[in-house]
């Protein structure tokens, strides 16, 4: 019978110790999102004469979601907020409460498996946002 060889049971430890090194810095690494911009925000943004591509690009980039009524969407156009700006707030809300009726009807919010009925054939029409669609 062969003893094991010691310079290959070096190597495994070696191995074994960094994957457990990576996967516990791993876990400690956070990702710092940008806070969702406000109203005030995307005001004074229009206000200082910034292009809509670029006040629609910080709202993507930020995950803004904003639930405005009526009379808010008329104030912000007289306050000089683009068109194509109010259209992206608009859109986007109606995305996050098409997604949450998505959730909530599949049982999304706890996982595959903790409702009952369980959930029907995912999804039934393809969601027409961004993949992932849980933002």
């Amino acid at each position: 019978m062969n003893s094991p060889d010691p310079a290959r049971h070096r190597h495994t430890a070696r191995a074994l110790a960094a994957l457990t090194l990576m996967a516990v810095l791993g876990g400690c690494a956070t990702v710092q999102r940008r806070p969702p911009l406000t109203l005030e925000e995307v005001v004074t943004m229009a206000k200082n004469d910034m292009p809509a591509a670029q006040i629609i690009r910080s709202m993507d980039e930020s995950r803004t979601v904003l639930a405005l009524s009526g009379s808010q969407y008329a104030g912000l156009r007289q306050q000089g907020v683009a068109d194509e700006v109010l259209d992206h707030i608009q859109k986007r809300h109606l995305e996050a409460v098409e997604m949450d009726a998505r959730f909530r009807q599949q049982q999304l919010y706890w996982g595959w498996g903790w409702g009952w009925p369980p959930p029907p054939a995912f999804p039934a029409r393809p969601f027409p946002g961004r993949w992932p669609y849980w933002y």
